[in-house]
Order: structure tokens, then sequence, then C-alpha cells
């Protein structure tokens, strides 16, 4: 998927097939005027590798940790991020550490990681297909555990409309062990996990300018009390500021 507005350039792919249990997509924002962006980043239940670059030249390079509020970013004049965008077991299976330590933070990460620097950065798609070699590579081929499987499986299958308790009693793996797992590596329980996805999900009926929720909330005083708890706006601001400053609206696809 492409998108231009103007100098403003939205790029997102999905992952090959043998990725699709640890990667979610990877995505490109170029900043082509001569202005710094400044814009929103909300919580959408992902962490991220993160590749920011003018020209050639690497400018930034880091791992950030779950975001679970938002976080105001400024993007340079002239300036290309790319992105990848982690799913829970990506933890364990290709890192083999824990990203708990940074939840709400980031972490810049050595030109040597992964050996960024021979990475060719001009052409997304073919930044893609060189970063999926490394990942392939550095993919724990340990086997994934059966629940762990099923439990990354369920959650983003249900995109957050789906209780703890729920979750739990289909995958035959107890709440306090799935928690467990989920702060360990992540550094947020379940419910939390589920209460992002959900609302990330409802992004998509806010992007067409409907303020009441499909499902999955009490009432509208629900759902406009948590969307405001992870993103600092209430709907409507979220859907009059989408051409400004919340750009993953633009990048949430419709099923």
């Amino acid at each position: 998927m492409i998108r231009n507005e103007g100098n403003i350039k939205f790029s997102h792919l999905s992952p090959a097939k043998g990725l699709e249990e640890l990667v979610d997509s990877y995505w490109a924002h170029q900043n082509l005027t001569n202005q710094v962006k400044r814009v929103t980043i909300i919580p959408d239940s992902f962490f991220k590798i993160i590749i920011e670059f003018r020209g050639a030249n690497i400018t930034s390079y880091f791992l950030t940790g779950l975001w679970t509020k938002e976080v105001e970013i400024a993007i340079p004049a002239h300036t290309s991020m790319y992105g990848i965008k982690f799913k829970i077991l990506a933890p364990e299976y290709i890192f083999q550490k824990e990203i708990a330590p940074l939840i709400l933070s980031h972490k810049d990460l050595q030109l040597s990681f992964w050996n960024i620097r021979d990475v060719i950065l001009g052409n997304f798609q073919e930044f893609v297909k060189q970063i999926e070699l490394k990942l392939f590579k550095n993919i724990n081929q340990k086997k994934i555990q059966p629940k762990k499987l099923q439990l990354s499986q369920l959650l983003y299958l249900m995109n957050g409309y789906i209780s703890a308790e729920e979750v739990s009693n289909q995958i035959n793996w107890s709440n306090r062990q799935i928690n467990r797992y989920l702060n360990k590596y992540l550094g947020v329980s379940l419910k939390t996990y589920l209460n992002i996805q959900k609302c990330y999900t409802a992004y998509k009926q806010i992007q067409e300018g409907r303020f009441f929720p499909d499902d999955g909330y009490y009432d509208q005083a629900h759902f406009i009390r948590e969307v405001k708890k992870h993103t600092g706006k209430t709907p409507k601001e979220l859907y009059e500021n989408q051409n400004d400053r919340f750009i993953q609206l633009k990048l949430i696809q419709k099923k």
C-alpha cells in the first residue's frame, strides 16, 4: 500500500511467509517537505525497530518498547523513516530477550546490529527484502511452543474483542501464566494488551467519522474514555486531526 499526501509519502508492506507469526508489517514515512513534521504516535499493540535516514545516511536507529499512550515525535525535513512492527512472540523468538524494560521508551541501536549500514535504503521494497533475510537469519530455530503460538494467533484474530478469561479458556493456558509471559517480554498484562488492541481496532471506524462503538464497549462514554486514555484525544479529535498529526490513521487497512 502506498499513499501520497503532497510531499508526505506513506508505504506499507506485509511480511513474507514464515515471518507472519513474528512480524506484523513494515512501513515507510517520508517527509519530503522543507519543514519539520510533528506527529503523534498512538498505541497499536506492536513494538518496533525504526530507521531514520536522509539520503544514504542513517541519522537514527532504535528499538522501541510497547506504547501504552500517545507519544509526540518530530520528523526532520527531507527525512525518511522505515519501521518494522513486531508481534508478541518476537522478543523470545527473534531478539531472544525481553522488551519489557523499554515500555514507553526506546533504545538506540549500534549500526552493527544486523549490520544495518550494509542495507540499501533508497527503495522501500528492496529494503524489506534485505531486512527479511536478516530476520530469517536471526530467528530462534527452537520451535514455537504450541500454547504461545495459540495465544498469539488468537490475539491477532480477535484484535482485542475478547476477554482475558475467554483467551485463557480457549487455549487452555491459565490467565496467571499468560500474564507472566506478557509481563516478562512486553511489560503489560493480558488485559492491558487486549485494551490497546481493541482501541486500535476502533480507529478504523474513527477514520470513517463514526464515533459510536460498533462493539466491545459498554456505551459511547466508555468508548470515548478508553480512546482518550490511550491517545490523549477523543474520537472526534482524532478524526479531525488524522490528516495532520495522527499519521497512523492513514495506514490502517480496512478488512
